[in-house]
């Protein structure tokens, strides 16, 4: 091995191509996922009018054959299949003594030639690089490539970290059309993503024809309406009156898995259970626990109650649709879901209680077990394994179970730690539904935030686990969840760029990965993804904006950054107008009052993406240090500091807001020494589906020593629910100038939740965001 990226970055950007003369960077030819092990030379191999291609006639030898043959149609290169012991201009060969899926690629000038085991996968993930290797413009499918195509002389040895390299696709919350199904395999194979986790059934639908059971399609697939916004803005909840319906019929189905398999891609279908069941059930009421005079296909989001009730009958319906969907998948994983089952019709049931008694299951979360114990020995009956959420640990796991974890690690740690296998799949680094950039300039998304560099720098191996635990974690796998996605450009723009550093996350040895030089290559990756016809959120082109106060200089400091390497960043302090005029960042920005900073990314004089903005609340309490009585139960950011850190909340983001489940709350904040001051200002959320109300009232004390307060004045406060469809309600309170160090602001909670509402009289919630004192 020559090179090893990541380890010599330095070294590896320094090397080059001469073609003609000239000096090219290696991420010219930049390869995403990255080899572990790649040489650059001098020289290029030319590819251009028929080629011959030296393959056996094997079937996988075959497929990889005539998925370059067909890559090539759109370009003056027409290739030919020979016999491997011919002299030919490309070669594709087995090589037993390479592991499965590693390869080697090796573009000399006059020949290339590919080499994997029998399985062939490895010659399919070299084509994959040879083909990134190419123009970026033969990816694009509505013109044809004229040119000659170079290619550098280049040595390749590679191998993935993972077997398991998986993406998945919910379509059981908003239908996805076939043709978005297909060209996401497209986009997964370019990638070298192996496993196409297909979501196929949930609470607001069943995507997938059942011969045996034609409701399930002709009820469970249709909905009348859709609700607006999420799932916990509106009292009541809004719909959009649009009916929706969708799914695949079993010749689609059978598609698809051809489509993927000619990618080397294994579908693994899901059929939810016990829970998550609203869209069979509505089909066949006969399958629930019957404590509902009806059951509909939901048409919000949500984790409902109604579930499957263990019996014979439920059984012999899972099993018969079981048995259908194992014919269309020949993938050795079924998944069963298991997550997110609620009791409560259990623990009403008298068929489920007498059950419980007679099978000696302590509880409802041992039912549970016992549920998919019996499914997964029907499955294994058929020579299948069952995957599941981590929620199948709870009552005991599954014997040949492999656990999906999404609650965090945990539950994939102590599955790795029975010796069970483990995908993990970790919400917060995974669930690539979350919103990538910030909320104001994003579709809406289920919540949360995991921007591109968060995915790349995840490590499924928790340093926890011994070698021989960490053993059993075969993978880790990007979930594109459905609730707020309803078209294929929503769901592009949540998978992509991200997906791409998954790929790395699952391809790459990990002392190999460096970000820096991932961003190079992702910068040229954009214009291979439009030739695609990708929508790919361009977060990477704008201004991330990151405001500190500086205890040190006692000023408060706004540092601008953009992921788009080798950019720079304009920007204008109140000024919304930005060009390659406005003033150049080079250091962090001195703020002494309230302030919008507005700033955009350019190269070369041309500007890269749109303009942004921030709004930072700069006053005497910026920077501050403050405690909270009673403590506070929801503060994502740094403890005392999430209410003076110079950010106002913003209504969709919950990260920025400190939450309190009690009915009055203190909050004393010392000021940098002794202060004139005469207002206190702050802002409530309003969310009565998260049992968030406004403050009732506010007062405002002052003090010397922290010690001995005194009143300075104090407000009720009211609000007009029915104007506005604003979720944040700002409030001040102004008093006669006075000196204080320290201030201390009372706040009188929301009170019961009112008649009419979500948890009607019960104690609501307080959330607030940031204190300002002027």
């Amino acid at each position: 091995m020559k090179y090893i990226w990541g380890v010599f970055t330095a070294i590896s950007l320094a090397l080059f191509s001469c073609g003609s003369g000239s000096k090219e960077s290696v991420e010219n030819y930049g390869i995403i996922p990255m080899p572990n092990d790649i040489t650059l030379s001098r020289g290029k191999y030319f590819l251009q009018g028929e080629k011959t291609v030296a393959v056996s006639s094997g079937e996988n030898e075959m497929k990889v054959f005539r998925y370059l043959e067909n890559f090539l149609k759109n370009t003056q290169v027409t290739l030919r299949a020979v016999s491997p012991t011919e002299k030919a201009d490309i070669y594709l060969l087995i090589d037993n003594s390479l592991k499965d899926e590693a390869y080697t690629l090796e573009v000399a000038s006059d020949a290339i030639r590919i080499c994997s085991n029998e399985t062939a996968a490895g010659l399919f993930y070299g084509v994959q690089s040879l083909l990134q290797l190419m123009p970026a413009e033969i990816y694009a499918s509505d013109r044809r490539y004229e040119g000659r195509i170079e290619i550098p002389i280049v040595s390749i040895k590679d191998a993935p970290r993972f077997p398991y390299r998986g993406a998945l696709m919910d379509v059981g919350r908003n239908f996805l059309p076939k043709e978005e199904v297909l060209k996401f395999l497209d986009l997964m194979a370019f990638y070298k993503l192996n496993k196409f986790h297909f979501h196929l059934t949930d609470d607001q639908g069943w995507r997938i024809e059942i011969k045996k059971y034609p409701k399930l399609v002709e009820v469970g697939s249709h909905r009348s309406q859709t609700q607006v916004g999420h799932s916990d803005y509106y009292y009541p909840r809004r719909f959009d009156g649009k009916k929706q319906a969708g799914y695949y019929t079993q010749e689609e189905i059978r598609e698809i898995v051809k489509y993927a398999s000619d990618r080397f891609i294994t579908v693994i279908p899901e059929i939810e259970m016990p829970g998550h069941a609203s869209a069979a059930l509505a089909s066949y009421p006969e399958l629930s626990c019957g404590l509902r005079k009806d059951y509909v296909v939901r048409d919000y989001f949500d984790v409902f109650d109604e579930v499957y009730c263990p019996k014979e009958h439920t059984f012999d319906f899972l099993e018969n649709v079981l048995v259908e969907v194992m014919e269309l998948f020949p993938s050795h994983y079924i998944h069963i879901g298991g997550d997110e089952c609620p009791k409560k019709a259990w623990k009403k049931c008298i068929h489920c209680q007498t059950l419980m008694k007679k099978e000696g299951l302590p509880d409802e979360e041992a039912l549970q077990s016992w549920f998919i114990h019996k499914i997964e020995q029907f499955v294994n009956s058929r020579g299948r394994d069952i995957i599941g959420w981590d929620e199948i640990l709870e009552g005991g796991l599954a014997p040949n179970a492999t656990v999906m974890s999404w609650r965090g690690e945990e539950g994939g740690i102590i599955a790795a730690r029975q010796k069970h296998k483990v995908i993990m799949t970790p919400s917060k680094r995974c669930y690539i539904d979350y919103y990538q950039e910030s909320p104001e300039y994003a579709p809406l998304a289920i919540g949360g935030f995991l921007p591109l560099d968060s995915v790349y720098f995840y490590n499924p191996l928790p340093a926890g686990l011994t070698t021989e635990e960490q053993s059993y974690i075969i993978g880790t796998q990007a979930n594109i969840w459905g609730e707020y996605i309803q078209t294929p450009e929503a769901f592009e723009y949540m998978a992509f760029p991200r997906l791409l550093a998954m790929s790395e996350v699952q391809w790459m040895q990990p002392e190999y990965k460096d970000f820096v030089f991932f961003t190079r290559r992702l910068d040229k990756e954009f214009k291979r993804l439009d030739y695609c016809q990708v929508n790919s959120c361009r977060n990477f082109y704008e201004v991330n904006y990151a405001g500190v106060w500086n205890e040190n200089h006692e000023t408060y400091e706004v540092a601008l950054s953009s992921f788009c390497p080798d950019a720079e960043i304009h920007y204008a302090i109140n000024d919304s107008v930005i060009t390659a005029s406005s003033s150049l960042y080079k250091s962090p920005i001195l703020l002494s009052k309230d302030a919008v900073i507005y700033a955009a990314v350019y190269k070369e004089g041309k500007s890269m993406g749109r303009v942004t903005h921030k709004e930072f609340a700069i006053n005497k309490a910026t920077g501050c240090d403050y405690k909270c009585v009673p403590k506070t139960e929801w503060e994502h950011l740094d403890e005392s500091f999430g209410l003076t850190d110079g950010y106002c909340g913003y209504a969709q983001d919950m990260r920025r807001w400190v939450s309190f489940y009690q009915d009055s709350v203190q909050i004393v904040v010392e000021l940098k020494g002794t202060q004139r001051i005469k207002q206190v200002a702050f802002a409530s959320l309003w969310r009565p589906w998260n049992m968030i109300w406004p403050a009732k009232a506010m007062s405002v004390s002052v003090s010397a020593d922290g010690k001995n307060f005194f009143g300075v004045g104090n407000k009720v406060l009211s609000y007009d629910f029915t104007l506005t469809e604003s979720t944040r309600f700002p409030a001040s309170l102004s008093f006669p100038e006075v000196e204080a160090t320290f201030v201390r602001l009372d706040l009188l909670s929301g009170g019961l939740c009112p008649k009419g509402y979500f948890n009607e009289g019960e104690q609501s919630r307080l959330a607030i965001d940031e204190i300002e004192i002027n």
